[in-house]
């Protein structure tokens, strides 16, 4: 398959997925947690729970400054604490609080049937394909050299933080 043709797949399938996808999502969330704060949340549970600043920024393409004020509003609303690292007391990490995997947790068991509308118009093969295909995007996601260089960007991002800490 040719870029153009995967270009114009990608475009067409954007409003569905805003219309059917996004928007419901963004209609669910609460507590005072905006999108980004959200996705700040599942980024650092999949980075194993605790990262730097710089990490996260990096890895949600967000700006430090930015970054700094997301996370004090998580930290204000407990889902986040700051700490040090044991390995390196000048460096400062971010982790997610109990009351963070609750919350992802409530989400997800509560929240998300808001997509069970979508997902009932579906027959037994078309929810067996979309599963293996959202597996498969989330493969291909985690494989690219983008993914990983956010990784290798994220670990320098905490050296960085090591030199301005000292």
């Amino acid at each position: 398959m040719e870029y153009l043709e995967i270009q114009e797949k990608l475009l067409s399938l954007l409003p569905a997925w805003n219309y059917q996808i996004s928007k419901p999502f963004k209609q669910l969330l609460d507590e005072g947690v905006s999108l980004e704060m959200y996705y700040c949340l599942k980024t650092l549970e999949w980075a194993g729970g605790s990262a730097t600043m710089s990490q996260i920024a990096v890895w949600t393409k967000v700006p430090k400054h930015q970054m700094t004020k997301m996370v004090n509003k998580l930290v204000e609303q407990e889902l986040v604490e700051r700490f040090d690292d044991p390995a390196d007391r000048r460096i400062v990490k971010i982790k997610l609080t109990e009351k963070a995997n609750k919350y992802t947790e409530h989400f997800l068991s509560h929240n998300a049937a808001c997509f069970l509308p979508l997902l009932e118009q579906m027959s037994e093969q078309d929810l067996e394909d979309f599963g293996h295909s959202l597996d498969e995007l989330i493969r291909i996601f985690r494989s690219l050299p983008s993914s990983k260089a956010c990784v290798e960007a994220g670990k320098a991002a905490e050296l960085d933080d090591m030199e301005e800490n000292k």
